[in-house]
């Protein structure tokens, strides 16, 4: 039996029909007996209180996990644009008071929300960082829009559990119904073959709308003013499309899969860290893999902690020693005496320094680790970031020309961090692929 993560992004809050195809898609759910996930705006789950549907919130949570999809999905400026010129400290926090807002409104609805979704390509780092801030545990991401290289493989990333895996339905599905649902179950049945998870995801305004509702809104960078409620379809499709929308239900549960959440995942998850490794276990690992994500024989170490692991093997020779989970690097450090100084920064504040006296971190560390472990060893974790020509920017809500270069920056920063989430009762072995 295979996993399969169904994913609902709830968001259209101008469109009063999609609160229809919301209630009548759990409605089915419930019916199969499937669980999912949902990730909801959070002024759609303020349209949701003041129209009285609290109810469709609460279903949300009893039949799987509660997510946040950001507090204004298309709103200009959306999350990358507002954050994307700030200074790292000034969007960490810019990221908490803006966000928090959307959660409260999730909140004031009775579902605390958590794990994060980012609309579009609004792909922010921050959430690493402060995600957990406002009850975000993880952070789920797919194929169209993640920053890194998709891949079916759960890691911790910052201070999160992140997923990023290619989507395994057609995008836009639910607007074809009932064409194309026979060849969308099929596509999953080939990634459960082939052991999943598998990541279905959808949109309910897809039953009742011609196109996206935030299109005629929010597209190419402008607010339109006022707003103006997505193209509904005439309300005699609506049961045509939920019945197409229940026979593609049905051909997924006849799979029989194991549906997961991230809830599930949350419970069953080993602790990160600390990490124990002695000094034979980290040369082989290095030399074989480089300088990325390292398996010890019982769990992973981060780039970030097989460095520090360097540093408490050549204070401590003698042995093996217990690495703790790393924030990515920030701050500097002189490069005088540099193990000791790395220890102390790390046991003053849980992160390697970003520069080493005149050198980045990414220049320094091969250095150190071909002196204190006589391993060369390149940095391979970097391959997991995508660059910037892989980039979704011409999302059709973006300003043209729009780029995200700091935050590209910081996901390859924060990339230090990146390694495999093991769950309680599923060793791994190896190295993941950076692809």
């Amino acid at each position: 039996m295979s996993d399969l993560f169904l994913r609902f992004d709830v968001e259209d809050w101008l469109t009063p029909a999609a609160d229809w195809a919301l209630e009548h898609i759990l409605d089915e759910l419930e019916r199969v007996g499937a669980r999912a996930n949902f990730a909801v705006v959070g002024l759609k789950a303020r349209a949701l209180v003041e129209r009285g549907r609290t109810d469709l919130l609460q279903r949300m949570a009893h039949l799987g996990t509660v997510g946040f999809h950001s507090y204004s999905h298309s709103l200009h400026p959306t999350l990358a644009e507002e954050l994307e010129p700030l200074a790292r400290e000034e969007a960490e926090s810019r990221f908490v008071d803006r966000e928090g807002v959307g959660v409260r409104e999730l909140l004031d609805g009775g579902v605390p929300p958590v794990f994060f979704t980012q609309p579009g390509a609004n792909w922010v780092p921050e959430v690493l960082e402060r995600g957990p801030d406002l009850g975000l545990q993880a952070f789920i991401s797919e194929s169209w829009n993640t920053y890194l290289h998709p891949t079916r493989t759960l890691y911790w990333y910052g201070r999160v559990l992140y997923w990023s895996p290619p989507v395994d339905v057609p995008k836009g599905l639910l607007f074809r119904l009932p064409a194309g649902a026979e060849d969308a179950v099929a596509q999953v049945a080939r990634a459960l073959a082939d052991g999943g998870p598998a990541m279905v995801v959808t949109h309910p305004t897809e039953l009742v709308t011609h196109y996206f509702w935030d299109q005629d809104n929010f597209g190419g960078g402008v607010t339109r003013s006022p707003l103006i409620a997505g193209p509904a379809l005439p309300e005699v499709a609506w049961e045509a499309k939920l019945l197409g929308f229940r026979r593609y239900l049905e051909g997924l549960h006849a799979l029989r899969p194991r549906y997961v959440t991230v809830s599930d995942w949350l419970a069953a998850v080993r602790p990160a860290g600390p990490v124990e490794i002695d000094r034979a276990t980290l040369h082989e690992a290095l030399a074989a893999h480089g300088l990325d994500a390292l398996f010890t024989g019982d769990n992973w170490l981060s780039a970030a902690e097989a460095v520090l692991a360097a540093a408490l093997l050549a204070e401590s020779p003698g042995g093996a020693v217990r690495v703790p989970r790393l924030l990515a690097p920030s701050g500097t450090i002189a490069d005088t005496d540099a193990a000791a100084a790395l220890l102390e920064k790390v046991r003053r504040d849980g992160r390697l320094p970003e520069r080493v006296g005149e050198w980045h971190i990414s220049a320094w560390a091969p250095r150190f680790l071909a002196r204190t472990l006589g391993v060369a060893a390149a940095l391979r974790f970097t391959e997991r970031v995508r660059p910037a020509r892989d980039q979704h920017w011409d999302w059709p809500i973006f300003p043209p020309g729009f780029t995200a270069e700091r935050l590209l920056e910081e996901a390859r920063r924060q990339a230090w961090t990146l390694k495999p989430a093991m769950l309680a009762g599923a060793p791994e072995r190896g190295t993941a692929s950076p692809r």
